[in-house]
């Protein structure tokens, strides 16, 4: 018997739901999932010690992208943040100097006068620092890698995905002091992003999956409170926290372009993710609207990912498997490390 005469013959709607409720599993580890957080703009008094608080209770090494006027009175964070396992990157003098475009004499001359009040302030700590990869993030983001020289070679950073705890991009009617601009914030790196314009990417940290590089910012009130959803939803998922840079990513070169869409990979095979339905939907023998329609499911009805295709999320079944527009489900986990399907 086929698989379209199987469901019509023996599982009417509420059934096969129910069916593939059970047939749900949590996010499987075993993968790599490195989450790279950044938090630019620091270090101050009023935001740097929670994040380093939050970060220590998640067990999570970060990056901290360091602006050299904010340094002077702020040694003693520079130096717990080395000692606690994060990474400094230089982020030039100050914001808005150094933007994409700045005469590459400029840009050398900041990344210097920054490097050097790193390197005053970290004391004890020093060596630390000197053991780390040296990395450049330029302010407002990158546009091609740092204009090195002899004696500065750097990996240049950008971000995939931008928190915009900020709020530069957020729509007018949210408040940066609700509870709606803390979820649109979470939505901009774990849900459907919610910022517009330049700021918006349709893109979240699930979508880039393991490498994933998340901007915040560690000089506003935001940034905390939505720091510990984002760590517990991540690890739930799998997830590491690493500071920068990682493995793959190489000295003298910018590995991300700012708006760049998630790269294919083949993932894992034997790989699974949980997932939830949005709304109603079809299930289809084949990816692709001109798939047959096996059945539907429901709203809130929980499946297990096992696969994917450019649009179409694959999804177990108990005599096999069938498709589901990817637009359609909540899916919770590096979604690059499903198995591609042809």
């Amino acid at each position: 018997m086929s698989l379209r005469h199987f469901f019509t013959a023996l599982f009417p709607l509420f059934i096969l739901t129910a069916l593939l409720s059970a047939t749900a599993v949590y996010a499987q580890s075993a993968p790599p999932f490195r989450v790279y957080l950044a938090f630019e703009d620091g270090p101050t008094d009023a935001y740097t010690p929670q994040i380093l608080d939050i970060l220590a209770q998640h067990n999570a090494r970060a990056s901290f992208v360091i602006a050299g006027s904010q340094i002077a009175g702020h040694e003693d964070l520079l130096q717990r943040e080395l000692r606690e396992g994060h990474a400094l990157i230089n982020h030039l003098w100050e914001e808005p100097g150094g933007y994409a475009g700045a005469p590459a004499d400029a840009v050398i001359e900041s990344y210097r006068r920054t490097e050097t009040a790193i390197r005053e302030a970290a004391g004890d700590a020093l060596p630390l620092y000197e053991a780390q990869t040296k990395m450049f993030w330029q302010p407002g983001g990158a546009a091609q890698p740092f204009p090195g020289t002899q004696d500065i070679q750097v990996i240049t950073y950008n971000w995939n995905v931008n928190s915009d705890d900020c709020g530069w991009g957020m729509p007018a009617s949210l408040d940066l002091d609700t509870v709606d601009f803390d979820n649109a914030v979470i939505a901009n790196i774990l849900g459907e992003p919610v910022s517009v314009g330049t700021f918006h990417n349709p893109h979240n940290a699930w979508d880039y999956g393991d490498g994933v590089i998340i901007i915040f910012h560690d000089l506003n009130r935001v940034t905390g409170r939505v720091l510990p959803t984002i760590l517990q939803q991540l690890s739930a998922a799998g997830a590491t926290f690493e500071p920068l840079p990682r493995p793959w990513d190489a000295v003298g070169t910018m590995p991300v372009a700012l708006g760049t869409a998630p790269s294919a990979s083949a993932g894992y095979e034997g790989f699974t993710l949980a997932a939830t339905v949005r709304t109603n939907a079809n299930l289809r023998d084949l990816p692709g609207l001109n798939g047959t329609v096996l059945a539907q499911v429901m709203a809130g009805a929980n499946l297990t990912a096992v696969g994917r295709a450019p649009g179409w999320i694959q999804i177990a079944t108990e005599n096999g498997s069938a498709w589901i527009a990817r637009e359609l489900l909540d899916l919770h986990g590096p979604i690059p490390n499903l198995p591609a399907r042809g």
